[in-house]
């Protein structure tokens, strides 16, 4: 990803709040172990840092996942690392701590075992009191992860991606009516097939953080913001199909114009929550007009008016991808 002044900028303000979240949450995590005076209370700092650096929501499950492979992980120590000799107990309690999480998808809580497992091998005597030192300190990271994962800034996100519709929307327009002077003009007015290209990277960039938004948000209209982008973006990438059609067209035929001014009719209408049906049934007229049509004369004129044809019949896909996004959707539109 190219990294510009524009991007850093935009991000700047969210990197700073995140680094300084990590650094307190780790910071508070290490001093409370030291307080409660556990062994190797530095570790109650990276285990918070590997739990922070997920979503709230994945905060949760990996806390979850990372208490009961604990609990597994630790009885497997206890009697390997009285019984057996340490560096054989060691190996063994390693070969059992990776088997039981990838067998249960607990890869994610595999580093934090991996280093108790160290701490039992540093120990000079091995007793239930080392056991408890470790699920403390598990238990300490966690928490301040937790508790930290909770102050997240969704409402300055969640107004974020609410600017990004409209900015989406906007462009989006401005896309469909230079579509349509290229058919009419032949010209690129402001060079439209890169600003589609352009379109598709924010795009993306506003999937990325509507995912991130999902991810923190515990209410019901989570999804929507991720889903509208993706909505928009399945329409973007008919937009860019386009131009390999079009510039298949050698001469523009006059059913051309129809097409135009179904496309500038059609970008008055690309807004957030409008249901395209009656553009639906302006475009079923235009099919039925076009089959009425004479004939073609020319086998080159057959050839660009089956072009135009097969355009129109892109149009109807990047609105029933709206149509259909809005039919599942009726649930998680946010309320104002």
């Amino acid at each position: 990803m190219k990294i510009s002044k524009e991007y850093i900028l935009k991000n700047s303000r969210r990197w700073a709040v995140y680094g300084v979240r990590l650094g307190l949450a780790s910071s508070l995590a290490i001093y409370t172990a030291h307080i409660i005076g556990l062994q190797f209370e530095t570790q109650a700092g990276v285990i918070c840092i590997f739990s922070m650096l997920t979503t709230s929501k994945d905060t949760l499950r990996l806390s979850s996942s990372r208490l009961i492979s604990f609990i597994i992980t630790a009885i497997s120590a206890f009697f390997l690392f009285q019984y057996v000799n340490e560096f054989i107990a060691y190996g063994i309690f390693i070969f059992i701590t990776i088997y039981f999480s990838e067998m249960m998808g607990w890869g994610a809580a595999l580093s934090a075992n991996v280093v108790a497992g160290t701490h039992f091998l540093s120990v000079s005597e091995f007793t239930p009191a080392v056991i408890v030192n470790e699920f403390f300190i598990v238990l300490t990271g966690m928490g301040f992860a937790l508790i930290f994962n909770l102050f997240r800034d969704t409402y300055s996100m969640k107004d974020q991606l609410d600017t990004e519709i409209l900015v989406i929307q906007s462009k989006m327009q401005t896309t469909l009516t230079g579509i349509a002077d290229y058919i009419e003009l032949g010209i690129e007015k402001g060079r439209i097939w890169e600003e589609i290209h352009s379109l598709e990277e924010r795009l993306e960039h506003c999937i990325r953080i509507s995912t991130e938004f999902q991810g923190n948000r515990f209410t019901r209209d989570s999804d929507y913001y991720f889903e509208y982008f993706e909505m928009r973006r399945d329409q973007c990438q008919i937009l860019a199909n386009l131009q390999r059609e079009l510039q298949q067209i050698r001469m523009v035929p006059a059913q051309a114009a129809i097409i135009v001014e179904y496309i500038l009719y059609m970008s008055l209408y690309v807004t957030e929550l409008n249901a395209p049906s009656r553009q639906l049934e302006h475009l079923q007229t235009i099919f039925n007009r076009m089959k009425e049509e004479p004939l073609p004369e020319t086998r080159e004129e057959f050839e660009n008016r089956a072009i135009l044809y097969h355009v129109l019949m892109d149009l109807e896909d990047f609105l029933l991808i709206k149509q259909h996004y809005l039919e599942n959707q009726k649930e998680n539109i946010p309320k104002v």
